[in-house]
């Protein structure tokens, strides 16, 4: 929001959010609860250096647990995955004598498709270091469980994404007929620049069904986190988007959109139609999809979210298929 804005990702409103805290006016915080009412004001000076920035960051991370009054319930809440996180940063920097593999920054701790169990196994992931999204998110919203995947060949991710891009399809065809009545999506040069670094022989196109033109786009957006939004628009005029887990909207125009109807704002403004989609860009700054996330000032995850989803998407058997079948 413009009254939160510029803050560091350990402080994202995402964080704020799951802490119990809302954004009431500029720089401040208010409880949610509403027993609480306890108010906090977040604020940095330009000319704060980068550790200095860091330890101020810290100090109001540990104020998102402590200024929750006694009886209210996020007290309880917060200072649990505090001590979670601070042990898992802990960790962090006593494991920094090697880079992560791109199956270790993936790999997480689910093996089963639900957050109560995840929760359950944080002590486990603790152990092994493998955390991607902070536990305290995926008791929030199932969202966040398309970032974590066990299964070492990638098979989680692409049943889970597979699963989203059906569903877009039939929403899709629900609400405009076929998806191929959308203006063309293509993917970002840094997507298929990643896909090539990581495997250069493999056909990214293929891997995410770019030459069908009922399941292209759908795959596309489940791939990069967007849903269809609720809000109406004409006859026509294309579909509203949504991510679950940022709340940034953007426009997808139909094929037969006129200029009229094409946005030429960026998306800053209260009207979605003002944005047209970027898979990538169009989510907000603090989105895991774009930033990942923070797991203590200046610690925070070596890949964003679309690459730990492509990540697991070219692992394993598939990914030997794609290469075999792309020459």
């Amino acid at each position: 929001p413009d009254t939160y804005f510029a803050k560091p990702l350990a402080l994202s409103p995402l964080v704020c959010a799951a802490y119990g805290w809302e954004n009431t006016s500029k720089d401040i915080l208010k409880c949610q609860h509403p027993n609480c009412g306890a108010t906090i004001c977040i604020a940095f000076h330009s000319s704060l250096n980068e550790e200095a920035h860091d330890k101020l960051c810290q100090q109001y991370l540990e104020m998102l647990v402590s200024s929750h009054t006694t009886g209210c319930p996020f007290r309880s809440f917060t200072s649990r995955w505090a001590k979670v996180m601070k042990r898992r940063a802990s960790n962090e920097a006593n494991s920094k004598c090697h880079e992560l593999t791109v199956q270790e920054q993936s790999v997480i701790i689910a093996e089963e498709d639900n957050a109560e169990y995840l929760i359950n196994k944080v002590s486990d992931g603790l152990r092994s270091s493998q955390l991607y999204v902070p536990p305290y998110f995926l008791s929030l919203s199932d969202e966040f469980l398309q970032f974590e995947d066990c299964s070492g060949d990638g098979s989680i991710t692409r049943d889970r994404v597979k699963g989203r891009a059906l569903q877009l399809r039939d929403k899709l065809k629900t609400r405009i007929g076929e998806s191929s009545k959308l203006s063309d999506l293509v993917l970002p040069e840094a997507v298929t620049g990643y896909c090539q670094k990581v495997l250069p022989d493999v056909y990214v196109g293929k891997l995410l069904h770019q030459n069908d033109i009922v399941m292209k786009v759908p795959y596309f957006l489940a791939t990069f986190g967007w849903d269809l939004g609720e809000e109406p628009v004409s006859e026509g005029a294309g579909v509203i988007l949504k991510c679950g887990i940022c709340q940034a909207k953007a426009w997808l125009a139909s094929s037969s959109a006129t200029n009229e109807e094409t946005p030429r704002k960026k998306r800053r403004t209260n009207d979605p139609k003002d944005a047209c989609l970027k898979l990538i860009d169009s989510h907000r700054v603090y989105c895991p999809y774009v930033s990942g996330f923070s797991y203590a000032p200046g610690q925070q995850s070596h890949l964003p979210g679309w690459k730990v989803i492509l990540s697991n998407l070219l692992k394993g058997p598939v990914s030997i298929s794609l290469r075999s079948n792309s020459k």
